[in-house]
């Protein structure tokens, strides 16, 4: 049995925001204490290099706790929606599995009631996380090209980005033809790329699990490394399975089982970093006498307002090979051409085109893309030679609108290994969103052809697309309509915060983890300012 423990601070989730609360806390003399239901994550054991290594990515290494199936995983329940969670637990969480993209959001992300009549203004504005947003930078190591005319101004001491390579530069070239935006991504490729000694990019193919370059890409070695060396302790392999308040309200207790045993974790302050899943579901564990239907819930908003990213997908087929798979780490390319609300569209916000790779080895075997099977037997090398490296395709991430009925409750059919009800999730794509994915699948279908693809496929809707779990915690200035205040700080329980995207009031269409990140890095600091 482990000893129970205490601690000023108890962070819940070691994954990007996590790891950054627990870092700035500890290297400011916090006693901190953070809690996982995974371990710490190790590239070298992904084995990218082994013949089966398709067949993992597909099975034990999937992105779908569902189909991954992981000690440290709890199944979803998530049958009334078309859209599956893609997550990981563990020291440094997703960012383990990810492609390393980190855009600021755009300004007006935070105002879109003022600026289209649609959602909710978020109760601070970008330059309230200005400062954050280049901390977090900083310190993950982002690279990025200075001068994007559709973000605000920022990346003047980035580091140097990849090459785009053959083929961002091929649509590069059309995006100009066409009049249209497009820039480089935002890259994390760690503050150890500016070390001659550090790990360099040496794969052939997408940035994935276990990349070599992305060894240093992670929240686990950008913030808990050094979290720790401050003096942070790690419990991982322990499920808190609710939280427990005193008489006035504040959280006292966060039980955790291991396979060990129960162990008890009290602190003065409490952070749910979870992500937009975990952390719902933990406060409607946590519901008592005083939080009937959860805690903190006396809004009525916790697990409510799910915001995804839905996005569409079109892939073109060239007679000449893209380039794509040269070894070497590319930067990529998005286009926010068509970001802001247009009123002749017929729908709202807006959209990003991103451009994707074609298919790996097997996969094009097995017919992605085209959905026609390669020939096997003795045809089947030339007739993947006529194939391989010769498509490419946009994904049209869609701006997702806060709909309170899209939410995260517990299931009453699905447990996990401890006998806990399984988060489920309701979710219905909007015919908002529905006309955007539409939009911008011909547009992408436009670039495609320009670029001289002599055949169009589309995928409407991915299933597998739900990596982005925003707005189930949302914050505000009034406890009638928030969960938590501008800061994180949570209404109903005065030393409990929110550190991850449940705070998000408007899902944008671009990735949320920095903006996550700097919202996690300014509660620490007002944290700090009231300890």
């Amino acid at each position: 049995m482990m000893a129970d423990l205490d601690a000023e601070a108890v962070v819940i989730g070691a994954g990007p925001t996590g790891a950054a609360v627990a870092w700035r806390l500890a290297t400011r003399g916090v006693r901190t204490i953070v809690v996982d239901r995974g371990g710490w994550f190790d590239p070298g054991s992904v084995g990218r290099d082994a013949p089966d290594w398709e067949l993992r990515r597909a099975t034990a290494l999937h992105s779908n706790p569902n189909v991954r199936r992981a000690a440290e995983d709890y199944p979803v329940d998530d049958a009334e929606s078309p859209i599956r969670p893609m997550v990981a637990n563990g020291i440094g969480g997703t960012s383990t599995h990810w492609s390393a993209h980190v855009p600021r959001f755009r300004p007006e992300d935070f105002r879109i009631r003022t600026l289209d009549g649609v959602g909710d203004d978020w109760p601070i504005a970008y330059e309230d996380l200005e400062p954050w947003y280049t901390l977090n930078e900083a310190r993950m190591g982002t690279a990025a090209l200075p001068g994007d005319p559709a973000s605000p101004p920022h990346g003047g001491d980035a580091m140097t980005l990849p090459t785009l390579g053959a083929a961002g530069r091929r649509f590069a070239a059309v995006f100009d033809r066409l009049g249209w935006h497009w820039w480089p991504v935002d890259l994390v490729v760690g503050r150890g790329a500016r070390d001659p000694g550090a790990p360099q990019c040496s794969h052939i193919g997408p940035c994935d699990i276990g990349c070599v370059s992305r060894q240093r890409a992670g929240a686990d070695v950008a913030y808990m490394r050094d979290a720790v060396a401050a003096g942070a302790r790690v419990v991982p392999h322990a499920r808190v399975e609710r939280l427990e308040h005193d008489t006035s309200g504040r959280v006292t207790t966060a039980v955790c089982r291991t396979d060990a045993g129960t162990i008890r974790i009290r602190g003065d302050r409490f952070v749910l970093a979870a992500n937009g899943m975990g952390t719902p579901r933990l406060l409607l564990l946590s519901a008592s006498g005083r939080f009937p239907d959860g805690l903190a819930n006396q809004s009525g908003l916790v697990g409510r307002n799910l915001m995804l990213h839905p996005y569409a997908r079109v892939d073109g087929l060239f007679e000449a090979r893209m380039g794509a798979w040269v070894s070497g780490e590319k930067a990529g390319i998005i286009s926010f051409q068509f970001y802001a609300t247009d009123p002749g569209r017929g729908f709202v916000r807006g959209l990003k085109l991103q451009l994707v790779g074609g298919p790996t080895p097997v996969a094009l075997s097995l017919g992605a893309v085209t959905g026609e099977r390669l020939a096997w037997g003795a045809g089947h090398h030339a007739d993947f030679e006529r194939r391989f490296d010769r498509t490419a395709g946009f994904t049209v991430c869609a701006e997702d609108l806060a709909d309170p009925e899209n939410r995260i409750l517990l299931s009453d059919r699905l447990a996990d290994a401890d006998g806990l009800p399984a988060p489920k999730w309701i979710y219905r794509l909007s015919q908002n969103s529905r006309r955007a994915l539409d939009f911008g699948m011909e547009r992408a279908a436009e670039v495609l052809e320009t670029a001289g693809a002599g055949a169009i496929f589309r995928t409407p809707l991915r299933a597998e697309a739900g990596f982005h779990i925003m707005g189930t915690a949302r914050m505000g200035d009034d406890p009638e309509t928030s969960v938590a205040d501008g800061w994180g700080r949570c209404h109903d329980v005065p030393n409990l915060w929110i550190a991850d995207a449940s705070l998000f009031v408007t899902a944008a269409a671009i990735n949320p983890t920095a903006t996550a990140q700097a919202l996690a890095l300014r509660a620490a600091d007002r944290m700090m300012a009231m300890r």
